[in-house]
């Protein structure tokens, strides 16, 4: 794990910080059977979005840079490896974000199963 934050780079820490927001927010939908909280997940969960998008970008231009200053001969390698890292940020927050809204599909059925 602490190679895979390593590989992200800085903005793992957001996309850590942001999907673990996302995932309470969504625990206490489901705790609280609250319609309410979903205003909460939804808008962690874009805010989760958008810094993955960012840390993506951000990763991609950092390995394109260093590509760049690198001699032709072992620059498809570099590339190669340096996009696989770049990932990370989306590896680690959309599946963040696929947890949390299953947490929110079972809250909503818990919410549905409450009203009727």
């Amino acid at each position: 794990m602490v190679e895979f934050m390593k590989a992200g780079g800085w903005s793992m820490w957001f996309v850590l910080l942001l999907g673990l927001g996302s995932l309470v927010a969504a625990v206490l939908f489901v705790a609280k059977k609250d319609l309410g909280k979903l205003a909460l997940v939804r808008a962690l969960s874009l805010a989760t979005v958008f810094s993955i998008a960012s840390g993506l970008c951000a990763n991609v231009a950092t390995v394109m840079k260093f590509a760049a200053d690198n001699p032709p001969e072992g620059v498809v390698k570099v590339v190669m490896y340096g996009l696989a890292e770049s990932l990370a940020p989306g590896i680690l927050g959309f599946t963040m974000l696929s947890i949390s809204w299953l947490l929110v599909a079972v809250g909503t059925r818990r919410a549905q199963d409450r009203i009727d």
